[in-house]
């Protein structure tokens, strides 16, 4: 769930001096085969009978993708990195209670498998609990229940293998008039637990992942009267929007905020307020936090109208936060600002880059701009910030700090550019040093429509490139899908999430990078007719799922 403010859409490139990325003319990133995360019933209508959180028998839309590696040994291939985590918008729960709500997706051989029959040995979807229908007691309890939908998912591990699912849990209609509060930033804990079987999920109840035990959930902020208030144009009161997630993984020796767990977000104050970015901390694995506090105001480069905040965490526990802020004076920047101190005290805010960032021309979902930020995971002054900018199509620019954020070095186009394609929704992190950046791709598009959407992944300082070089860039996906198919809005309308994202974890040899995108190719037939319909389930016209490779890039 991403707010645009009607203000902004018009805005100068001033990227400042563009370095060009070269690099190899091969690579050494090896893909897999794509692997479909979300467990569908294959363009078959299952009917609502069937439809869980743990299936999607109705076929129905999943995007806006998050994933993470965990450190853990794997239960099942008894190594470690095999744990992988993801989520996204899911509505396969529509049939039940016509909304989207908040997915785990877990697999436990390196992404090879995320779903199959009891006793679900190597992989498994399900939902956090207190969705409009559950009546479990996980449910009833759940501080999410009597929200009607839930989504904009982030999943992290701690550093003793528990997982944490954070996001937004809403009402999308101004129905239930005596609950004050409905739209709030949640996190939800999962704990490690080796062996610990599963359990199936029905209409009424999330199922158990398995060698994970829910352990309850907390919310983070909380905001007020959000969507279709009657009488008022957009949205009113405070809408709690878009959190990311970030858990310091360094040893205490390393920083003095280990184990530490952060989330940032953006307050929509009405559809004409302003919009901070705001900051929450929880200094036990996420139980608690601290009441979230505005970073973005102060000094020359503070906006009053802020979007799309990414953390990450240095080698010594410095904390970064960037995002995309614009002003009434129609300029549209990248800014950053860091702590030192665990998150008590921030700087004031640095302007990384202006950018230009409009629609995407010929694309028929939107392409907001946001920014994405990777600190090295050694030296605790390199720190990356990767975002998309419009000049004449839309390439994916990455930024390095040399001092910790104080000063930036001039934009580097992360890929090459054939035929004057967009390259949007890029996703970034750092491992043993690499940065690496996956982003959607139109390059082997045909006609003026940008009909072939894929992923391509590159990197710096890996595979023999220093930076400013980036190495040759490597097809992700192993077919192209159009992205364009009108799946909502009764089929009106498109909408493929408004970001992706990957992980990356060093093995000791090799650099594992998991990707994790929304992927069209099951959308049969794809509705590019903007009049309503044709009806959804009788086919897989909204078979929007969830895609994930695997590759390993050389040294």
């Amino acid at each position: 769930m991403r707010l645009r403010l009607p203000l902004i859409f018009a805005f100068c490139l001033t990227i400042g001096t563009l370095t060009l990325a070269s690099g190899a003319l091969g690579t050494h990133a090896v893909g897999g085969t794509d692997v479909k995360v979300t467990h569908d019933n294959n363009n078959v209508d299952g009917g609502p009978g069937l439809t869980t959180p743990s299936r999607d028998a109705s076929n129905r839309q999943s995007n806006e993708t998050t994933v993470a590696i965990s450190d853990a040994v794997s239960p099942v291939t008894q190594l470690a990195g095999d744990i992988v985590a993801a989520g996204a918008n899911d509505y396969r729960m529509v049939p039940h209670f016509a909304d989207t709500w908040a997915p785990v997706y877990l697999s436990f051989n390196g992404g090879t498998t995320w779903f199959g029959a009891p006793p679900f040995p190597a992989g498994y979807n399900t939902m956090v609990p207190g969705f409009p229908t559950d009546t479990s007691a996980a449910g009833l309890a759940s501080p999410l229940l009597g929200l009607d939908a839930a989504g904009d998912p982030i999943v992290r591990f701690d550093a003793d293998g528990n997982l944490l699912v954070g996001g937004i849990a809403f009402n999308r209609d101004f129905d239930q008039a005596d609950r004050a509060l409905d739209t709030v930033t949640f996190v939800a804990r999962y704990n490690f637990t080796p062996g610990t079987p599963a359990t199936a999920s029905t209409t009424t109840t999330a199922g158990t992942p398995p060698h994970f035990t829910y352990d309850g959930t907390t919310i983070v902020d909380r905001g007020a009267v959000g969507f279709a208030v009657p009488g008022v144009i957009g949205f009113a009161g405070n809408f709690t929007d878009k959190p990311w997630m970030e858990v310091d993984l360094n040893s205490s020796s390393a920083s003095p905020c280990a184990g530490n767990v952060y989330m940032a977000q953006t307050n929509f104050h009405g559809s004409f307020g302003s919009s901070p970015v705001v900051f929450s901390r929880s200094t036990d694995g996420a139980r608690t936090w601290s009441s979230p506090r505005t970073i973005s105001s102060g000094g020359p480069q503070a906006a009053s109208h802020n979007q799309g905040a990414d953390i990450a965490v240095g080698s010594d526990g410095t904390i970064y936060v960037a995002w995309e802020a614009f002003t009434q004076q129609g300029i549209d920047s990248i800014n950053l600002v860091k702590s030192t101190d665990c998150g008590r005290h921030w700087a004031q805010p640095v302007r990384v880059s202006t950018i230009n960032a409009p629609q995407a021309p010929g694309v028929a979902f939107r392409t907001p701009t946001f920014a994405f930020v990777a600190a090295d995971t050694s030296n605790p002054y390199l720190v990356y910030v990767v975002y998309q900018s419009l000049a004449g199509d839309y390439d994916v620019y990455a930024h390095r700090s040399t001092n910790g954020g104080a000063s930036w070095g001039p934009a580097v186009q992360v890929h090459d550019d054939p035929g004057a394609r967009h390259q949007i929704f890029p996703t970034t992190e750092v491992s043993n040093g690499a940065l690496h950046v996956a982003w959607y791709d139109f390059r082997n598009s045909v006609t003026a429509s940008n009909e072939a959407l894929d992923v391509y992944y590159s990197c710096t300082n890996c595979d023999g490139n220093t930076w400013p070089a980036f190495s040759h860039v490597t097809r992700v996906t192993d077919v192209s899908h159009n992205g364009n198919c009108l799946m909502f809005g009764g089929g009106t309308a498109a909408f493929h999430g408004d970001y992706n994202e990957l992980d990356a974890r060093w093995n000791g040899a090799n650099h594992i990078v998991h990707v994790a995108w929304a992927d069209n190719r099951d959308v049969v037939p794809c509705d590019l007719d903007p009049a309503p319909g044709p009806p959804s389930n009788s086919t897989g016209n909204r078979n929007q799922n969830i895609y994930a490779d695997k590759l390993v890039v050389t040294p």
